[in-house]
């Protein structure tokens, strides 16, 4: 099998905005990566690799290399990819547009589809593995489970569902299931696949759509409504804690996708880029106030390095480093100019930083201090004394130290 590889060239930017810490954010799209698309519609990290779905095929990004998988090179014959699932550390289920639901070890491909399997739609929105390692699958002719001998279905015809629009699955703590549809509810089916459905009319919920669901550390869900907001489900069928534009500082309520940071809550939305919850904070990053280069955000991601992923409509993938934001990039790179330096003067670094900028002298004592806010320079004082003295950017716990001469 032909692999598609491409290097990457990255371009790396600081930025600070509106009570948000320091960030890096790096933008991959076709026009400087190897990415194959700027729609990109599921993330999956698999140890520190990511896997990217987009449009027009599926991508591997691996130590700054780029690998493609597409109808031309490989079994994946369709390039429209909806849905990724890592199981275990070494296999990843990938639902597609037109070609159903394909699995693919890191050698080999096999493909559900309905002609040659219980799977009947090509269209496979969501998946997800239960705790006894059954295949859950959302699509557009209901509810799929694969027990891996058998297909199992729950639809509006056989099923009393209210709606075969399926949009996401998640799996609770004690292997329930928990199931968003586009006007029919929210679904819940209990360990033994019994299943309630929540709507408008029987439980007061906010919408009968959900577009994303995730299960906090508490095994409690949340789910996204395209348009009454976040929604929280307090006692497992509700009461239901809503949050809007009415009620909160949400800024949107026409919401995508959500993933847990810890205990802080990432939503992606349709308008309004990225949205952090933390307890009773909100905060956001956009096109605005940020480098984020798309407020339409379909997918996230974090890695094992707490960096978060963000996959656009149409601008590619974006990452954000909040954790190094300085020594991530500028440890071993970082240019000061000009050295010799005069006292009074400015020196220069090479790009925007944002941390703690201090000057120290041969003893280890501070002679100045400054907090930099996306700046390329410091100031210098003035009338001290000609020597050798010590530059230091801080940013958390880490730290770039350089020698100047500083002259009269």
């Amino acid at each position: 099998m032909n692999k598609i590889c491409v290097i990457l060239s990255a371009i790396y930017i600081i930025n600070v905005n509106f009570g948000l810490q320091c960030q890096v954010f790096t933008t991959y799209n076709s026009q400087n990566s190897g990415i194959p698309f700027n729609t990109v519609r599921c993330l999956e990290k698999q140890g520190n690799d990511l896997w990217v779905g987009t449009d027009a095929g599926l991508a591997k990004f691996s130590n700054n290399t780029w690998e493609i998988f597409n109808a031309s090179n490989s079994p994946l014959f369709s390039d429209n990819i909806r849905a990724l699932k890592l199981e275990g550390d070494s296999v990843l289920w990938i639902g597609t547009v037109g070609g159903g639901l394909f699995s693919f070890n890191g050698e080999e491909w096999v493909n559900f589809n309905v002609s040659n399997s219980g799977l009947q739609d090509n269209l496979v929105r969501d998946i997800n593995i239960d705790l006894h390692e059954n295949i859950w699958l959302a699509t557009t002719e209901g509810i799929f489970m694969y027990d891996r001998n058998e297909w199992h279905h729950w639809n509006m015809q056989d099923s009393n569902l209210l709606s075969n629009n399926i949009t996401s699955i998640q799996i609770g703590l004690n292997n329930e299931k928990y199931i968003g549809t586009i006007n029919g509810g929210i679904i819940y089916f209990d360990s033994l696949n019994h299943f309630t459905t929540y709507t408008i009319i029987n439980s007061g919920l906010p919408d009968n759509s959900v577009t994303a669901i995730e299960i906090d550390i508490n095994g409690f869900p949340w789910f996204l409504s395209p348009a009454a907001g976040l929604v929280y489900d307090s006692d497992f069928g509700g009461p239901w804690l809503n949050f809007n534009t009415v009620n909160s500082d949400l800024p949107s309520n026409a919401l995508k996708c959500l993933h847990f940071m810890g205990s802080e809550l990432l939503i992606g939305s349709e308008v309004a880029g990225l949205i952090f919850k933390n307890g009773e904070t909100w905060s956001h990053l956009n096109t605005i106030n940020s480098d984020l280069p798309d407020n339409h955000i379909l997918s996230l991601e974090i890695d094992n390095q707490n960096n978060i992923w963000v996959g656009t409509y149409n601008e590619g993938l974006c990452k954000i480093n909040f954790q190094n934001s300085i020594l991530e990039n500028l440890d071993s790179q970082m240019l000061f100019y000009p050295n010799p330096v005069k006292s009074g003067n400015e020196i220069h670094f090479h790009r925007n930083i944002c941390g703690l900028v201090s000057l120290s002298n041969n003893f280890g004592e501070t002679i100045a201090s400054q907090y930099i806010y996306n700046r390329n320079s410091f100031d210098i004082p003035e009338k001290i004394q000609t020597g050798i003295y010590v530059i230091t950017l801080l940013d958390s716990d880490h730290y770039v130290k350089s020698k100047i001469l500083v002259t009269h």
